[in-house]
């Protein structure tokens, strides 16, 4: 490696590096990303391989300078800030005039690309130089009328031999004259060996640059790859109102009002997922869960407003109407209105959005003595629904520990359901998508779990992570390095995360925004060396604190020196072999419990699989039961629901691994009773006939599941003969009840 190379991707005043990866590390893609380049303080000098060309081909051995199109002029206007003798110039906006520079490069491989230009007021501030190099072609905007004269960083890519890679500048600028001088190549590296498989992220917010408009989506992929970056998680959703910047959905919802950002002509996500994906680069939907507005009724969201018995308020507060938690309105994550609600806005960026996964953050509270109704007579509130299931009369300290409890079962029941709808989704072209969570890893991490400050704040996460209802936590351990006491929290946290994963991945949060650089990588080795499955950075946009004064920097330099750092070369996101049919040894029964009589959904029935621990329906009635042991072709299991007052029910299924089945269960059926008026007769028989496929074919229509009465997914002989058992006449209880 010639020497320069590491000074170069290192020195004071480098503003971008835009690297590509060719082969399974990238995709091609072009983009077009608008910078102000730093210049450097030195010359980069001519040693080992390096290509220098000039506007004047006079001075060109290993390649040529050609105008291509429109009129440049000719000039060798003052004596310095020029390379050689001349340069030429055209003003924007004019007929199409391009120019180009191809090397003839000696080597394959990465190299550092420079250019040279003279600077003044009157040039363009958005100068196109496109790189077309071995992954595609990358559009950098320089900002010419500062900076130059000197050998100003373009950016890092991969070239092959001999002449097929360019550089091209066009006056397809906004105003101004745009120079053509020189542009350097400086051969790096070979191109480096891919890295283990890992989940490098980090989180984009709202509230700040980012993913607002087609030209910081540009930026910010271009950001990601020249770190090294493989997903990036945006921020979608902060707030579920419009009553400010950072407020409302950045797609199209049909749910939630849209963000100023978002118009008919622009979707924020929908262009983040076509660029990001023609880059290689994963895209989350980061949802705040629970947080609706600071302000109330919550603007834009008329369905919100509509509903104040949704929010939840502390003790003090309850039966009043909304009022704030820590200055916001948030919703009662036990009410089965909310967690359908919730559900509705997952199953609507999973199904209109090619999105990897969804990212839940906030999925806890914020304070202890929360989680009463606003409106004391809502009968489907988490108190509600705890006085039911428990008896409990009055109304329970926020101390209490059976209550605690539920609180915290009602959070688990939100991200086990969004464990199975996820993945029934499987018109998403990106299955098996992720569901993750940000995980709280606040203070230092205790020797048990359930004293920590996340399980206080009703976030069982290391549960979750137990039961497989998560395919990765990202525990949000923001610590100073600086700081010895934190640092060492910084590190018992990880350990513990590690520990905690079980069978499922850990991608432990890292906040660059309170370190310098060089802590950050510190940081972000020992999560590696622990053994975690990736990291995610806090945060895109605040990426240092060099000062360590509390005031996050956008230092940008954080994405070239994290890859010439500690991402030094390409990884592949992790695969998840409990999502994948030919290596998960479990799959995941699901479904819904009701009540057949009333159409009703039964909350805290019990669902039994084998010898699997027992779950309860949430206020829906729905069940999740994961990590049931499953083999290829299937493996059979008789399932049963029950419920005091209810008989019970029993089916068969056949679990799939790495897939969710589901198997609805209602009580009060009566076996044989298809027309479901409490009796098998011959109007029973009508509809049993329709049904009537033969063995080992799929019933004629879906309804047809109930004739199914076997439960061997046809409806044949076998089925007939139980159907005969329980024949009885109109008006008369089944035979075989």
């Amino acid at each position: 490696m010639p020497w320069c190379a590491g000074l170069c991707r290192k020195a004071d005043g480098v503003s971008e590096m835009f690297n590509s990866w060719t082969g399974d590390w990238g995709r091609h893609r072009w983009h077009r990303i608008s910078i102000g380049l730093v210049a450097l303080v030195f010359a980069v000098p001519g040693l080992g391989q390096t290509v220098t060309l000039d506007n004047n081909n006079a001075n060109n051995t290993d390649g040529v300078f050609t105008v291509l199109s429109g009129g440049w002029t000719l000039t060798d206007a003052g004596t310095t800030d020029k390379w050689e003798e001349d340069y030429l110039f055209a003003g924007a906006g004019g007929t199409l005039s391009e120019v180009e520079w191809r090397p003839d490069l000696p080597t394959a491989g990465l190299y550092d690309v420079y250019i040279f230009y003279r600077p003044g007021s009157n040039r363009a501030p958005d100068a196109p130089y496109t790189v077309h190099h071995a992954g595609g072609a990358t559009t950098i905007d320089v900002d010419q009328r500062i900076n130059g004269a000197a050998w100003d960083f373009l950016g890092q890519f991969s070239f092959t031999a001999g002449t097929a890679g360019t550089v091209s500048l066009s006056d397809d600028a906004t105003s101004g004259n745009i120079i053509a001088d020189a542009v350097r190549f400086v051969w790096v590296d070979d191109e480096p060996p891919p890295a283990d498989p890992a989940f490098r992220g980090f989180w984009a917010d709202v509230f700040g640059v980012g993913f607002k408009s087609q030209a910081e989506i540009d930026t910010m992929i271009a950001r990601a790859l020249t770190g090294r970056y493989n997903a990036i998680v945006a921020e979608v959703l902060a707030y579920q109102d419009t009553s400010g910047g950072g407020h409302g959905a950045y797609w199209h919802s049909s749910i939630v009002p849209w963000a100023a950002e978002v118009n008919v002509g622009f979707d924020p996500l929908a262009y983040l997922c076509q660029q990001a994906h023609a880059a290689g680069l994963e895209v989350h939907a980061w949802l705040v869960t629970y947080r609706v507005s600071m302000s109330w009724p919550p603007a834009g969201n008329t369905t919100i407003a509509a509903h104040p018995e949704w929010i939840m308020v502390p003790q003090a507060a309850m039966g009043g109407g909304p009022v704030t938690i820590e200055g916001k309105y948030v919703l009662d994550p036990g009410s089965p209105d909310v967690q359908e609600y919730l559900v509705s806005i997952v199953r609507e960026l999973v199904s209109n959005y090619p999105i990897d996964g969804i990212n839940f953050d906030y999925i806890r509270y914020t304070q202890t003595d929360a989680g009463y109704p606003a409106d004391a007579g809502y009968t489907r509130s988490s108190l509600a629904r705890f006085k039911q299931i428990t008896g409990y009369v009055g109304t329970p300290s926020s101390t209490n520990s059976a209550w605690s409890d539920f609180r915290r079962r009602t959070i688990d029941e939100l991200v086990r359901r969004c464990r199975a709808e996820i993945p029934a989704i499987t018109t998403n072209p990106r299955q098996p998508l992720r569901l993750t969570a940000d995980l709280y890893a606040a203070g230092n991490a205790p020797a048990d779990f359930t004293n920590s400050s996340a399980y206080a704040l009703f976030q069982n996460w290391k549960y979750w992570l137990e039961r497989g209802w998560l395919d990765a936590g990202m525990p949000m351990n923001y610590k100073d390095e600086r700081n010895a006491t934190h640092a060492q929290w910084f590190r018992n946290w990880i350990d513990a995360a590690v520990s905690y994963r079980a069978a499922r991945h850990v991608y432990c949060g890292q906040g660059n925004y309170l370190n310098s650089k060089a802590n950050s990588i510190i940081q972000l080795q020992y999560i590696y060396n622990a053994g975690a499955n990736g990291s995610v950075n806090y945060s895109y946009r605040s990426t240092a604190d060099e000062d360590d004064d509390g005031n996050p920097e956008a230092d940008w330099t954080w994405y070239p020196y994290v890859a010439a750092n500690f991402f030094t070369a390409p990884a592949l996101t992790p695969t998840m072999p409990w999502r994948d049919p030919a290596l998960a040894t479990e799959g995941t029964l699901w479904g819904r419990v009701t009540d057949i009589a009333t159409g009703e959904a039964v909350d805290d029935a019990t669902v039994m699989v084998s010898v699997l621990p027992p779950v309860k329906t949430d206020g829906n009635g729905y069940y999740v039961v994961t990590l049931v042991p499953a083999t290829a072709g299937g493996t059979g299991y008789t399932a049963m629901a029950g419920k005091a007052g209810y008989d019970a029910v029993v089916h068969a299924v056949t679990i799939l691994p790495g897939d969710v089945v589901r198997r609805d269960f209602q009580f009060g059926y009566v076996p044989g009773d298809l027309d479901f008026d409490g009796d098998v007769d011959l109007a029973d028989f009508g509809v049993f006939s329709t049904c009537f496929n033969g063995p080992n074919r799929p019933p004629v229509y879906p309804s047809c599941g109930y004739a199914d009465l076997d439960d061997d997914d046809d409806v044949d002989l076998a089925d007939f003969g139980i159907f005969s058992t329980c024949f009885n006449g109109p008006n008369r209880p089944p035979a075989c009840l």
